[in-house]
């Protein structure tokens, strides 16, 4: 039984998944087979991340923004509090060149 705080809001493939009254779909709400659901906001590049709670409900974890620039791909988080602030975990990025180096040098090819 769901009280009136909740929603079901349907995703890109046509599945009907459960959130907070709050929850604002984007451009792509889709679900991922571990009770994870991402919904992605292809104005702004934000990816919120969802996960399912002990109710059925996705509830809010944090959002990754992924931004590409040349041959760099950063990828940024923010992780949900109970009091709906965040905070950064990590800012990576990651230079495509340094893949095509790995595997030339695993293939025993000089660089």
């Amino acid at each position: 039984m769901h009280n009136k705080e909740t929603q079901i809001v349907e995703t890109t493939l046509g599945q009907w998944l459960r959130f907070p009254n709050g929850f604002r779909k984007s451009s792509c709400l889709v679900e991922l087979s571990n009770h994870i659901s991402l919904n992605i906001d292809s104005k702004t590049g934000k990816v919120h991340v969802h996960k399912k709670d002990h109710n059925q409900v996705y509830q809010y974890l944090g959002e990754v923004f992924i931004t590409a620039s040349h041959s760099q791909i950063h990828c940024s988080t923010l992780q949900a509090h109970i009091s709906d602030r965040s905070e950064s975990l990590f800012t990576a990025t990651h230079q495509i060149s340094k893949i095509e180096n790995v595997k030339s040098t695993e293939k025993g090819e000089s660089a």
